[in-house]
């Protein structure tokens, strides 16, 4: 009897170390991306994911993933991530990942492990020791350009900072049908809400973006400098960019700007596995006056000296204004200035460099930066107005020719509210903000009203012109959606107002073509 009861204790304490409830939920899964929010401690949010994306992490690590490595190989890359001085992983996420895996086996048989899932968030460090021209001249590898301050004045971002980015790869069918972005909410005190768009599984950051409007992006370096040293403890790059974004303030100054990256890239002098150029854009409010490189930095890291070299816009590499653009050859890094056509192109598409809003930035990336059979993600994000445009590869059309789908960052990164079983009472009149925001043609706005009133809704464009009444009537109490089609107005900020029984609300909206 007695062995019994120990049998069942020990049953009992192995499946209550991982969460029993998903707190996460499937926002969205349409044009080929699904976005799941998630919620709580590292094991709570792998828990979630692992629940919610079991099916795709599942394919994509057997059917991609594996098919990176030869056999024998992929069998290194395991021994590799089981000794930590060759790759290191921070023990939270190793529990993390661990998590996922219980997330993903709570609803279906996978032959997946944790270490699997560690080798999908370092594969590019992973290939790092196996070859000493891992990328070197490989067609693919993403660019950015990021733009602020002169290059945007004169528009509606009126110096506000804005990037652009091409994720450019093998349009792999395993890999294009699998792209996903996870909200995180963590509950840890030290922790931020912060946003991963890439593909199923990974925990760490190809791209991603958090709740002050620090974006950052990887890109491929085509450098020749060897196969990189055993017994370095890399940090795998992905989840350094993680941390950078992840942590509420890293470099402990009070603000939110690219000096965090700098900082997280700069904890690891021995460099990385792989060889990597980070694109980082920050609000163009900074708190630090005009200093150029708190807003926008290119880092190009590698594991061979120099390992970090930091790029802004003090080093002349031929982009006019306030723009900074990087691709995949390194320019500052032993000052290669190793121009590649792509560069050329963009010079040449930017002109004097100014007057850059949102549509020039995407079609300047779209038309004359992006690579014309890899364009898996094509994405874009304006700190300040919190905003986030993403187009993917879908239905065998690359992202630059799919429509792009639009979110609100301050929507994403909302907290969490649970139902509550008691009816809730309408006791005021609120107007919420539109969604999606920013929209193209057309967009929702909902309002509630306490008793019966006659509403109306205007909008006006910038000068203060009226230009549309959306609603003119009576309505009994209740909440209420309606929608506006801008098809027939032209790009930029207009404003909705909500007016009912002397009460007045007035909010922002954003169309972009």
């Amino acid at each position: 009897m007695k062995l019994v009861m120990l049998l069942v204790l020990y049953i009992f304490s192995v499946n209550s170390v991982f969460p029993q409830t998903v707190k996460g939920k499937i926002l969205s899964n349409t044009n080929n991306l699904m976005v799941v929010k998630v919620w709580g401690s590292h094991e709570e949010r792998g828990y979630a994911v692992g629940h919610l994306m079991a099916d795709k992490i599942e394919t994509l690590l057997n059917n991609y993933i594996r098919g990176r490595f030869p056999s024998n190989y992929y069998l290194y890359a395991r021994l590799l991530l089981q000794d930590s001085t060759h790759l290191k992983f921070e023990e939270k996420y190793i529990e993390e990942a661990e998590a996922m895996i219980e997330g993903m086996k709570s609803v279906r048989s996978i032959s997946s492990d944790y270490l699997d899932l560690l080798i999908a968030n370092s594969f590019l460090d992973i290939l790092g020791f196996l070859s000493s021209e891992n990328s070197k001249n490989s067609k693919y590898g993403c660019s950015s350009l990021m733009s602020w301050g002169n290059a945007t004045s004169g528009t509606f971002l009126q110096g506000k900072s804005i990037i652009t980015r091409n994720l450019d790869w093998e349009p792999d069918t395993n890999l294009c049908a699998n792209q996903v972005m996870v909200i995180h909410i963590p509950s840890e005190t030290n922790e931020q809400p912060w946003a991963m768009i890439g593909f199923a599984g990974q925990m760490g950051v190809l791209s991603g973006t958090n709740a002050s409007g620090l974006t950052v992006f990887q890109h491929v370096l085509h450098v020749a400098s060897g196969a990189a040293p055993l017994a370095s403890q890399f940090e795998p790059i992905w989840m350094t960019l993680r941390k950078s974004l992840e942590e509420r303030d890293y470099n402990n100054d009070g603000k939110n700007n690219t000096a965090d990256v700098q900082a997280a890239l700069s904890s690891h002098p021995q460099g990385y596995a792989a060889s990597c150029i980070i694109s980082s854009m920050a609000s163009s409010d900074t708190g630090v006056a005009a200093v150029d490189s708190l807003v926008s930095l290119v880092s190009e890291v590698t594991h061979a000296e120099p390992r970090l070299t930091f790029r802004s816009t003090a080093y002349n590499d031929s982009i006019p204004a306030q723009n900074l653009y990087a691709a995949n050859a390194p320019i500052k890094r032993e000052n290669a200035l190793d121009y590649e056509p792509r560069y050329f192109s963009v010079i040449n598409s930017l002109g004097t460099g100014l007057m850059i809003d949102s549509s020039r930035s995407w079609n300047i990336m779209r038309d004359s930066s992006r690579v014309v059979d890899g364009n898996i993600e094509l994405i874009q994000v304006i700190p300040e107005m919190k905003i986030l445009r993403i187009s993917v590869y879908s239905n065998q059309q690359c992202a630059y020719s799919t429509q792009p789908i639009n979110f609100g960052l301050d929507s994403l990164f909302s907290p969490v509210v649970h139902n509550s079983k008691v009816k809730a009472v309408v006791s005021d009149y609120m107007l919420e903000q539109n969604y999606p925001n920013p929209f193209n043609p057309s967009t929702v706005i909902k309002f509630t009203i306490p008793f019966r009133s006659h509403v109306k809704i205007n909008v006006y464009n910038q000068l203060g012109e009226k230009v549309d009444v959306i609603l003119d009537g009576e309505k009994e109490t209740g909440t209420y959606s309606i929608v506006w089609n801008g098809s027939n107005k032209s790009s930029g900020v207009y404003y909705y107002e909500f007016v009912s029984n002397n009460t007045r609300l007035v909010k922002k909206l954003l169309l972009m073509k």
